[in-house]
């Protein structure tokens, strides 16, 4: 295995373990959900915090089946570099939801509001940098008919659609430094607005590949 997945398995196994150790300190009853002021306006079992916890570890586990079962699994080679980043990248922000989320059950300051955003604003950050990397596949990415049917179409897309996701990182870590309520609806409103743009450009683009206008139709 590749040194990065033995980090990660082992750091993912850790922090589950970790989570089994506190687990008797938690209510039976923990908030799943908070508000935008911090507050906690959503609860469950605590049994619910036992996948949260797991979670990094499936998505480990997916991450590495992926280009196996892709029909275009070769085309993860190509791309290996940003496949990894976006790997280490999500796989450690869930650990890093997983303590936050425990700080806050066990009552110690933790600003869920602002960590959170914060956070999925880095990975997409990250995500952002590396896109334009990706190659066609079923699996990440920008997939819809018009990404998939051309490869031109594909590597357009992705190119614009790295920009956008560090647009939409930006925002979204602002959101978290900046904790209010219009804040917050701009960071959701860029990235509604961010994911439909690049639907409309990649038609477009679709459309005057189809017409002969780059690429071969």
């Amino acid at each position: 295995m590749k040194k990065q997945t033995v980090f990660l398995l082992a750091l993912s196994i850790l922090s589950f373990l970790g989570h089994l150790f506190i687990f008797s300190r938690m209510p039976d009853t923990v908030p799943i959900h908070w508000a935008l002021n911090g507050e906690p306006n959503g609860y469950a079992n605590k049994l619910a915090t036992l996948f949260l916890a797991l979670l990094p570890l499936l998505m480990l586990g997916l991450f590495k089946v992926v280009p196996k079962i892709d029909p275009r699994g070769k085309n993860y080679q190509k791309h290996e570099k940003a496949y990894d980043v976006f790997c280490l990248c999500l796989v450690l922000l869930l650990i890093a939801v997983n303590w936050i989320s425990n700080g806050a059950i066990l009552g110690y300051p933790v600003s869920i509001s602002r960590l959170v955003p914060a956070g999925v604003g880095i990975l997409l950050i990250a995500v952002g940098n590396y896109m334009p990397q990706l190659r066609t596949n079923y699996t990440m990415g920008i997939k819809n008919p018009w990404t998939l049917e051309s490869e031109w179409v594909w590597k357009k897309t992705h190119a614009m659609g790295g920009m956008i996701f560090c647009l939409m990182g930006i925002v979204m870590a602002l959101n978290g430094i900046f904790q209010t309520v219009l804040m917050s609806r701009i960071a959701l409103g860029t990235v509604l607005g961010g994911v439909l743009f690049l639907e409309l450009y990649s038609y477009l683009l679709y459309r005057k590949w189809k017409k002969g206008g780059e690429g071969e139709p």
